[in-house]
C-alpha cells in the first residue's frame, strides 16, 4: 500500500507499522475494505485478500466513536456527535477540534463535503440513491472511492448476504486514513440526517439535525 499520506494539517499520523501496510504488486490495484457489520459506529474493516485493518467502536449512546488501527490501543481518531452543539474530532497526536474545521460542509445541505490533503482538494458526494463517492475537486464524474452497501442475494434458491464494502482507487489509497475516517463519519450522518440529503438535489433541503 506504500507510505500512507496524512490529512494535513488536521490528520491522522501516517501509517508506519509493517502490520498495517501491504505492498502492492500492481500500482493500479484497488483496495477493497469489507465491513463486518453495516454499522459505521461498530464494525471491523478488513482489506480484501489481507485481513483486518481498522476497528470501530462507540459508547452506548453512539455519541463517541473510536476508530483504531487494528490491534492498537490508542485511537487513530475519535469522533464526537454532540447534538445541537458542534461535533468534534480528535486525531491521534492532535488537539481536539470542531469537525467542520477539517470537513467543509455545504451551507444548506449535508453534501457535498470537501477536505484538503497535501495541497489537493477532495469532495464527498451523495447520489440520489444515497451512495457516497469521493472525487477530486473541482467535481469530476469519475470517483476515486465509493461505497457499496450490504445486500441480500438469492442464487439457486439459496439466500446470502453480501457484506458492505468501500473501494479505494490508487489516488485514494494515497490518503487512505483521511478517506476511511471521513467516510465513517459522513456515511453515519447521511443515514441519520432528516430529511435524507443528496447533493444532486442541492438547495431543495435544509440540513436541520445538528450543528457541525
Amino acid at each position: 500500500m506504500g507510505h500512507q499520506a496524512g490529512c494535513q494539517p488536521h490528520s491522522p499520523e501516517p501509517m508506519n507499522s509493517e502490520e498495517t501496510l501491504v505492498e502492492w504488486d500492481r500500482v493500479d490495484a484497488n483496495a477493497v475494505f469489507t465491513f463486518s457489520r453495516d454499522d459505521m459506529r461498530r464494525t471491523t474493516l478488513s482489506l480484501r485478500g489481507y485481513g483486518p485493518i481498522y476497528t470501530v467502536d462507540s459508547d452506548q449512546g453512539y455519541t463517541r466513536t473510536n476508530i483504531y488501527r487494528y490491534g492498537e490501543q490508542v485511537p487513530l481518531a475519535v469522533s464526537e456527535q454532540r447534538g445541537i452543539l458542534p461535533d468534534k474530532i480528535t486525531f491521534c497526536g492532535k488537539q481536539r477540534q470542531r469537525l467542520r474545521s477539517w470537513l467543509k460542509f455545504s451551507t444548506l445541505t449535508l453534501f457535498p463535503v470537501t477536505f484538503e490533503a497535501h495541497g489537493k482538494s477532495y469532495v464527498w458526494r451523495n447520489s440520489a440513491e444515497g451512495k457516497l463517492s469521493l472525487h477530486f475537486s473541482p467535481l469530476t464524474d469519475s470517483p476515486i472511492a465509493w461505497f457499496t452497501s450490504s445486500r441480500t442475494l438469492t442464487v439457486n434458491g439459496m439466500t446470502s448476504t453480501q457484506a458492505a464494502y468501500l473501494t479505494l482507487r490508487p489516488e485514494a489509497i494515497e490518503i487512505q486514513e483521511c478517506v476511511i475516517v471521513s467516510f465513517l463519519i459522513l456515511e453515519h450522518k447521511s443515514r441519520t440526517s432528516t430529511p435524507q440529503q443528496s447533493d444532486s438535489l442541492a438547495g431543495q433541503y435544509v440540513y436541520y439535525c445538528e450543528s457541525f
